[in-house]
């Protein structure tokens, strides 16, 4: 994915755990005044609390993936467990309009079982290339960018939903900001701002 990024010149912004009451709605606020579409993996609890947060990223064109509906870790769970987690998120997901099949592991766990049944069932599997561990230290824009620059490109890790106790208040405003900085950062450097779907051929593989 690196690679692909890479080759492109294109950075994707995405979104984990939302629908959240606060930071989505200025996301998508932002997106929109900026013409950029972005891809999302709603929580599929938090997806079916909000529903109108959920269908406002697919009108806007946004790209709205699976991401278990409890956030499920793979690792630490039976697979049992974890694969019916797995297949009701990817369920709502795709009542609702969005992408099921292009899944991404709660905290980027899979187990070899996950694996072979993500390949048997089609699955692309949307992982990232850039943290800005929002969720729990919160990298400054400027080390999140020198990053992008370093790849030449990158798939970014956010989070929409509002709170996360590790890495303080104000998670809504950091992220909206991280975002306004990586989109001003890629138009002044002839980056492509992307959906991550995009960037994969139908069997999860990256394109050359």
């Amino acid at each position: 994915m690196a690679r692909a990024c890479r080759a492109a010149k294109v950075i994707v912004l995405s979104y984990d755990d939302g629908p959240g009451p606060q930071t989505t709605p200025q996301l998508l606020k932002l997106l929109a005044d900026r013409g950029i579409c972005a891809t999302f993996f709603p929580l599929g609890s938090n997806a079916k609390t909000r529903p109108e947060l959920a269908a406002r990223m697919i009108a806007q064109g946004h790209e709205v993936g699976s991401h278990t509906f409890d956030h499920t870790n793979a690792w630490k769970t039976g697979p049992r467990s974890a694969a019916q987690d797995r297949d009701r998120g990817i369920a709502h997901v795709s009542g609702i309009g969005g992408e099921g099949r292009l899944f991404r592991p709660p905290y980027g766990k899979l187990t070899l079982v996950g694996l072979v049944a993500a390949w048997r069932r089609g699955l692309r599997l949307a992982w990232w290339t850039i943290d800005s561990r929002d969720s729990w230290q919160r990298r400054s824009a400027g080390e999140v960018l020198a990053n992008i620059d370093a790849a030449g490109g990158g798939v970014v890790l956010m989070h929409d939903a509002d709170t996360y106790e590790r890495s303080g208040s104000g998670h809504p405003d950091y992220v909206v900001d991280l975002t306004r900085c990586i989109i001003d950062h890629a138009q002044a450097n002839g980056y492509h701002l992307i959906r991550l779907g995009d960037l994969l051929e139908p069997g999860g593989k990256e394109r050359d």
